[in-house]
């Protein structure tokens, strides 16, 4: 990936079932103070990031949507993404007599699946209805009456339907109710309705994450604690045994594997383990959870004196109000956790707060808000980067 201060981010879009049916793909390009380009050059930077290697980084096997602005539909940038791997949006309005619509007929035609918004007049609709293979509808924009009406008008069209703006679980919910096709929005990370009492099972999770994070715990105690539940050892065992890790010599037992692979290193799998031993999530939560992690554990190398599995921790233990439904503070006070990790997680105050910040603003392509102590945009965007990919791996090798 080019070495400019083009920053590039992936949003989940859920299919019914909240499997990932694919990712939106936002860019920003900030120009730095020593290099100033033009508009065109950094559209032309960024959508040569779009190539099969570089989706490959980005959303693994799952398709990708782009959207097109005005200016990159018009000079025909798009024509270099590959078609095979990416939806093309077109999400502002225009009327169906515009040069628009005939540049958008011009990109179906071309054999690439589009996506525009739901808010188009009727006539353009009418125009797009054979070639739009998804609309978009952001939801924020109507009372649930009005949604419902707009869905139904809708549905009388070829297309598929994506609702947008979905930030709560209520609003979820809903939109399900009107059976939308995809789902997107930032309910993932938001407690459901909040529960008095956590179930019993989740209490158990609690009670071996609290031991497993006691400033105080020794080899022999994450041994003892590892090798009393059957599978959290059988996972343990079968990830350290697998050709990626790679080991000169087989590993046996749990104990073996804290003393051949370390203790921070154990610490952190069996915490993944527990957390995404929650089953009525989306496993996108997780992934996401590991995304923050190892961000975080990466943005600690610019910081004098960190421990880095603090910021580890705080970036894996950052979903667990969602993961438990209840506010982070009810979560955390279950856990044994250092005063800084705490005000992180509950604050975002500190290195750690801060790390964890910047790992969520760039998540959400919220650019603005993206910085650490100064560091270079390209230097983020790697982190950014080698964290995906080390979630990817781990999902594939430790949760699957």
């Amino acid at each position: 990936m080019s070495e400019s201060t083009c920053l590039l981010s992936r949003q989940p879009i859920f299919g019914p079932a909240m499997e990932v049916a694919a990712y939106e793909l936002r860019t920003h390009y900030g120009v730095s103070e020593e290099r100033s380009e033009s508009s065109d050059d950094q559209l032309r930077t960024i959508y040569k990031m779009f190539t099969d290697t570089g989706l490959d980084e980005v959303v693994g096997e799952h398709p990708g949507l782009v959207t097109l602005t005005s200016e990159a539909l018009s000079e025909g940038l798009w024509k270099t993404i590959p078609k095979s791997r990416v939806m093309l949006g077109y999400l502002d309005s225009f009327e169906a007599s515009d040069k628009t619509s005939k540049l958008l007929s011009d990109v179906a035609a071309a054999g690439y699946r589009l996506a525009v918004s739901g808010n188009l007049s009727a006539d353009c609709m009418g125009m797009l209805s054979n070639k739009a293979n998804t609309v978009v509808l952001d939801v924020t924009r109507y009372t649930p009456d009005e949604l419902r009406k707009r869905v139904d008008d809708l549905r009388g069209y070829k297309s598929l339907i994506a609702a947008a703006g979905v930030d709560t679980y209520d609003d979820l919910e809903y939109c399900k109710d009107l059976k939308f096709d995809f789902y997107q929005g930032h309910f993932l990370f938001r407690p459901a309705a909040q529960v008095q009492n956590l179930p019993v099972n989740r209490m158990n999770m609690l009670r071996l994450l609290s031991k497993l994070h006691d400033p105080n715990l020794q080899m022999s105690d994450i041994e003892k604690l590892i090798s009393q539940d059957v599978a959290l050892t059988y996972r343990i065992l079968q990830y350290a045994n697998s050709a990626g890790m790679a080991l000169k010599s087989k590993v046996n037992s749990a104990g073996h594997a804290v003393r051949l692979i370390g203790l921070e290193t154990i610490r952190s799998w069996s915490s993944a383990l527990l957390l995404s031993s929650v089953d009525n999530k989306p496993r996108e939560l997780m992934t996401s959870a590991l995304i923050r992690a190892r961000m975080c554990e990466l943005l600690s190398e610019s910081v004098k004196d960190a421990e880095k599995e603090s910021f580890l921790s705080a970036g894996l233990l950052s979903v667990l109000d969602a993961l438990l439904d209840c506010p982070m503070e009810k979560a955390l006070s279950e856990l044994p956790l250092a005063d800084d990790i705490k005000a992180a997680l509950i604050k975002g105050d500190g290195p750690i707060g801060k790390a964890l910040n910047c790992s969520i603003a760039y998540e959400r392509a919220d650019w603005n808000n993206v910085r650490f102590y100064g560091l270079a945009p390209a230097s983020v965007r790697a982190k950014y980067m080698t964290a995906i990919g080390w979630a990817r791996k781990l999902t594939d090798e430790l949760l699957n």
